[in-house]
């Protein structure tokens, strides 16, 4: 299996809640363009603390940043180093799991996706085809 994760550490079990980009501050849209100008597969998340975070594809992996409101990056992280995650894959979690916030995509040998999330303290994974129909999908 290739592993496509960022440290466990930084994993954040909070509040978090998808929105459309229309939703973000301009100054936070106009500071992820001036960086991340190539990226696709864009989703937004609006976090608790007032903070938004990005995952997104570029260069062929999948990404996730942290800005606050006023558009000051505080992260930047590779959430898998092997592959972009492709956008029926991408939609088909959202579509399945509007609220949840991967922290680990996985690409394994067989061509599938893992999808890893929290919801609070329970462990999810979800596998999915390259069509985004889902193969799997337990927790611990």
């Amino acid at each position: 299996m290739a592993a496509c994760k960022k440290n466990a550490a930084t994993v954040d079990t909070g509040s978090v809640n998808v929105i459309p980009a229309s939703s973000v501050p301009v100054a936070v849209i106009n500071s992820f363009n001036a960086n991340f100008s190539s990226s696709t597969g864009i989703e937004w998340q609006h976090n608790s603390d007032d903070s938004f975070i990005c995952q997104f594809n570029m260069d062929d992996q999948r990404h996730e940043a942290h800005f606050d409101d006023s558009g000051h990056q505080s992260r930047h992280l590779v959430i898998c180093i092997d592959a972009a995650v492709p956008d029926l894959v991408l939609q088909a979690f959202r579509d399945g799991f509007p609220s949840d916030q991967v922290f680990e995509w996985n690409l394994t040998n067989e061509g599938t996706w893992k999808a890893h999330f929290m919801r609070g303290l329970i462990k999810w994974e979800v596998t999915f085809n390259n069509a985004g129909t889902v193969i799997k999908s337990e927790h611990d």
